[in-house]
């Protein structure tokens, strides 16, 4: 076909590639593949496969090191900071097929799309807002969720905190029971070791509404440390949704591990180590490739970590932790009629922003709608009866005249446009729309 093809392209009238491809009953897909083929005589498509296998033992390296499958930037990620590899996220969505790997993924949000609207002096504040990243320290989430382990399915709960704009796990606690107990010992452990990052400025702590973030206890403790409590609205999933989202992916992917646990000591190991993990070694794509932690010192210095910096390693140059007090030492001082401005504004914000008296006028006007549009249901209704009652009296009148009619008359009602001949079967008429 080859040959062919270029002595015809070589004639002054030959033939076109399609009209010789057509006699030899050749596809062009199957023609250019050929071709292509017919290139890799250097070995370009061998260098390129013996590559596509390198990178895939380091898929499964990332797949042994963090204990579950991660999605493709989460890969993409990986092999840039781990080993160097600079591979797209297309060829690692590629690569992923080829190995039959899954990305674990959550399970959908059971509350999505279905907040409800209460009034809003019914509810307790919410300050967030769903305004989570604001900055870092700024919003720290908390929740609890269940895990359960052993034959029996026996449950252990879990207490987070977490920075919002950050994504750092800043304390953690496991407890058989879920209690105030339990959300203060991951207080405790929050504050012991990031007090000096939370007392700095204004910091919001939000949570659901659940009986233990609601207690006199929990907002005493905010209250000794100067915290501002936020709590989402009632059954309102998505004024939590980071926390939701992270517990959703945590589960996913240490779940049926911890289901193997055969106590509960084995349990808090398990989880606790998951969450130092997640917090110095999970690199994240959203976080600019880097670690929670990373991260933190990325966003307050701008210095993005590397091992070395022209020539200079890094272990040569000043702690970050120093450089970091420094700064926010200057930036204390220096915003603090900012951070007074934005109290002000924050306080006007959460005041309602019409008088008691237009609020229950708009109330009672919601009200009065109701009511006039249930009465003016109430008063169809009642006609729409009234009107059915006169025809089932005129359907009994009409049995009572059949009842009388002699047979052949009956003969002649078997033909249904017949029945329009006598007046005493009218109520057919009344009965449009019925069927």
């Amino acid at each position: 076909m080859e040959f062919y093809y270029r002595k015809q392209k070589g004639l002054k009238n030959g033939m076109t590639q399609v009209q010789c491809l057509r006699i030899f009953g050749c596809s062009r897909s199957g023609y250019n593949s050929w071709k292509e083929r017919q290139k890799d005589k250097d070995g370009k498509r061998t260098a390129k496969e013996a590559e596509n296998r390198k990178i895939m033992e380091s898929m499964r390296q990332i797949v042994r090191n963090r204990g579950y499958v991660p999605g493709k930037r989460t890969f993409h990620t990986d092999l840039w900071r781990d080993y160097q590899m600079y591979v797209s996220i297309k060829r690692c969505a590629k690569l992923m097929r080829k190995m039959h790997l899954v990305a674990n993924q959550p399970k959908k949000d059971a509350y999505k799309h279905m907040a409800t609207h209460d009034h809003e002096c019914a509810s307790p504040e919410n300050a967030v807002n769903q305004n989570f990243f604001i900055g870092p320290r700024k919003v720290i989430l908390t929740d609890i969720t269940y895990f359960y382990y052993g034959i029996y399915r026996t449950p252990v709960y879990l207490c987070v905190f977490r920075d919002a704009y950050t994504k750092q796990i800043l304390g953690a606690a496991v407890d058989k029971r879920m209690t105030v107990d339990l959300v203060k010992a991951a207080y405790d452990r929050m504050m012991e070791q990031y007090s000096s990052q939370l007392k700095h400025c204004e910091v919001y702590i939000h949570s659901d509404q659940g009986s233990q973030y609601l207690s006199t206890t929990f907002r005493r403790m905010l209250e000794d440390d100067g915290f501002i409590q936020s709590v989402s609205g009632r059954g309102n999933s998505q004024d939590n949704a980071p926390m939701e989202s992270f517990f959703g992916k945590m589960k996913t992917q240490i779940l049926d591990l911890v289901a193997l646990c055969t106590d509960a000591e084995t349990v808090k190991v398990m989880i606790t180590e998951y969450l130092r993990r997640y917090n110095s070694e999970f690199y994240q794509y959203n976080l600019a490739g880097l670690t929670p932690d990373e991260f933190y010192t990325y966003v307050t210095t701008g210095i993005y970590p590397l091992d070395e910096y022209y020539g200079i390693k890094s272990t040569e140059l000043m702690p970050v932790s120093e450089l970091v007090a420094e700064r926010r030492r200057l930036a204390d001082e220096k915003n603090r009629k900012a951070r007074e401005a934005y109290a002000r504004k924050n306080e006007e914000r959460n005041k309602l922003h019409k008088t008691p008296l237009q609020i229950i006028a708009r109330d009672q006007k919601i009200l009065r709608k109701q009511i006039k549009d249930w009465k003016q249901t109430k008063d169809t209704a009642n006609k729409q009866i009234d009107h059915l009652n006169a025809i089932l009296e005129k359907t009994k009148t009409a049995g009572e005249f059949i009842l009388s009619l002699s047979k052949d008359i009956l003969d002649e009602l078997a033909v249904p446009q017949n029945w329009q001949k006598y007046p005493e079967l009218d109520y057919i008429y009344d009965m449009k729309g019925l069927f």
